[in-house]
């Protein structure tokens, strides 16, 4: 079996994001020879002469904590820290009082604790760092107390001479953004990828992106590819979270194929060179996804008597019985572009989704997003109501391709969408960023990096 081959490793550390020159040409375009400044290309480069198999694993690698006791002599004497594990059934002051402390410096504590931090939400395994001094008569206090919610924050408890005090201190989290490159498997993608020593998550993650611009099992001969992901540490070289795919890119059939995961916000999603999004590259797509959860239909989409003005017109929509306040979802990921009262329909939202198609919800009671947000498919954006020409609460849900009302129960023609707005612009300059970091690393590892063969 052909496996991944000619596997190299570069990594440069920063603590800042870095700062790029306006005017970056496209990534198509760059000569992956140019030139780098010696900040970026040099002084960060690391070599790694040696891939270890055990990064396979998928979890954040963490030493282990054999149990509560893990200092067999006592560490408060004369003075020192003892890390406690908690255990099911477990509570910040029992784990603390089993170690000695006076119940009034506990309670003192827990006090000013709580202030900043919700005690409720330790959970088993988190780690406490408890901190004490012992005197010449063996007597015990309680100096300090350290909690680490996440990677990047600690609490901090630490007696002064009213009391204790608690604070809530940022952890300075070192970024490593790390290159690998060699060449994938068409029978075992993920376990070609596996040997080359890249975690599981990282090489599923990619495989899933590049799944959507190439078939890589269809290859006759193992595909090149080149990756950028990027691993989080603290000051004292632990890995504090998972390491996050940044780019991806393969040489398959004489062409590149390049793919960045671009996140803004709470929003992630693999997106292509130009700004599409990848997941909307489906030919077909129902934009139908119950913009309520009771489907019950009262009036279709076409000619029908209004029931008000007594006319025959077009319906342009569908109306769906809802009680008042029934919450109303994005029936797909778009960008509000109108949230107001807009005549007889009464509370009007309208989301254009990216491509030609745009959908309508009206007389709504509450709308709850407002005009230029972005909104995903499934989100509450608006409550049922009564408002506008209607005679019983309802919404009333239109589609419309290309500015014509079509049938909302039909499937719809979905055109790959593009990032609009602000978010292109985000995505263009992390693209600059990402490029930059792709030449550079590329630079050093041609310099100062051996291959390994598998």
């Amino acid at each position: 079996m052909a496996l991944a081959s000619a596997i190299a490793i570069t990594e440069y550390a920063t603590y800042k994001p870095v700062i790029l020159p306006d005017g970056i040409e496209d990534d198509a375009s760059m000569d992956e020879n140019s030139a780098v400044s010696d900040e970026t290309a040099t002084n960060d480069a690391e070599m790694s002469d040696k891939v270890d198999d055990a990064s396979v694993d998928d979890e954040i690698s963490q030493e282990p904590s054999p149990s509560a006791t893990t200092v067999q002599t006592d560490p408060f004497s004369p003075s020192g820290e003892k890390e406690i594990v908690l255990s099911s059934g477990d509570t910040f002051a029992t784990v603390i009082g089993k170690l000695g402390f006076d119940k009034t410096d506990i309670y003192l504590a827990s006090k000013s604790l709580s202030k900043i931090f919700n005690l409720k939400t330790l959970k088993v395994g988190q780690k406490l760092i408890v901190k004490g001094t012992r005197d010449s008569s063996g007597e015990l206090t309680l100096t300090g107390i350290e909690i680490r919610p996440n990677y990047h924050e600690k609490i901090v408890v630490s007696k002064n001479d009213t009391g204790y005090n608690a604070e809530r201190l940022e952890v300075p989290v070192k970024k490593v953004v790390r290159s690998i490159s060699g060449s994938i498997s068409p029978k075992a993608p993920l376990y070609s990828l596996q040997k080359c020593g890249m975690k599981a998550n990282i090489a599923t993650d990619a495989l899933k992106g590049l799944s959507q611009v190439v078939n890589i099992k269809s290859s006759k001969t193992p595909v090149d590819f080149e990756f950028l992901y990027q691993e989080y540490y603290d000051n004292d070289g632990r890995v504090v979270r998972r390491p996050e795919l940044l780019y991806a890119s393969v040489f398959t059939g004489g062409k590149i194929r390049r793919i960045y995961k671009f996140t803004y916000g709470n929003w992630s999603e693999f997106v292509d060179n130009n700004g599409t999004i990848l997941s909307s590259l489906s030919k077909t797509k129902s934009m139908l996804d119950r913009p309520v959860g009771l489907m019950k239909i009262t009036s279709k989409f076409g000619l029908r008597r209004h029931p008000i003005t007594g006319q025959i017109r077009a319906h342009n929509g569908i109306d769906i019985s809802a009680p008042v306040g029934t919450p109303v979802r994005a029936t797909a990921d778009g960008i509000v572009t109108k949230a107001m009262y807009y005549s007889g329909y009464g509370g009007y939202v309208r989301i254009s989704h990216y491509g030609k198609i745009e959908t309508a919800y009206a007389h709504l009671s509450r709308i709850v997003v407002r005009c230029g947000q972005h909104v995903k498919k499934g989100q509450i954006i608006a409550y049922s109501g009564n408002s506008g020409q209607t005679t019983a609460a309802h919404v009333h849900y239109e589609v419309h391709m290309r500015g014509k009302p079509i049938n909302p129960l039909g499937f719809v023609p979905q055109e790959p969408q593009r990032l609009m707005g602000d978010r292109l612009y985000k995505f263009n300059q992390f693209k600059r960023k990402i490029n930059l970091q792709v030449v550079g690393l590329t630079v050093n590892k041609h310099k100062i990096v051996k291959s390994h063969r598998y």
